[in-house]
């Protein structure tokens, strides 16, 4: 479905998200990394794509527990409805600035947004709330591991 995401990918991601969100481009700078981390764009564009699938899963209902025909149903239903589909050209679309964006912090700030907005979009939440959430999954990151 997507790149594998490390528990430091999913925490490094999540200081992104937060930074965006308060707009602090210093800690995006910091965020950056180096040579042998994956760029901060191309990083936020896998971790959209991980969170955005699992909320739409989650929206229809998809569930671990499941059957396999109950999960081809639901999958099958989700695979249909345009606005997923439009929610996959956006994980998409992500995934193809940030291979245009390189390291460009700027572009990697813009793909962040695009991310956040996505969510306030399934969840209705504000700037506060987006917080709350990336600690909420910050925490079950830490967990995870």
């Amino acid at each position: 479905m997507d790149d594998e995401l490390t528990t430091d990918d999913h925490l490094r991601a999540l200081a992104a998200l937060e930074a965006v969100v308060q707009n602090n481009d210093g800690a995006l700078e910091v965020l950056a990394g180096g040579a042998h981390e994956r760029p901060l764009a191309a990083l936020l564009a896998a971790y959209g794509q991980h969170t955005l699938h699992r909320v739409l899963l989650a929206a229809f209902g998809v569930e671990a527990t499941m059957t396999r025909n109950e999960t081809g149903l639901r999958v099958a239903e989700l695979n249909g409805d345009p606005m997923a589909r439009i929610v996959f050209l956006l994980a998409d679309s992500l995934h193809h600035q940030a291979v245009l964006a390189g390291d460009d912090l700027a572009t990697a700030k813009r793909i962040g947004g695009s991310i956040l907005l996505a969510i306030h979009a399934f969840t209705d939440a504000d700037n506060q709330d987006a917080l709350a959430l990336l600690h909420a999954l910050r925490i079950e990151a830490l967990r995870a591991d």
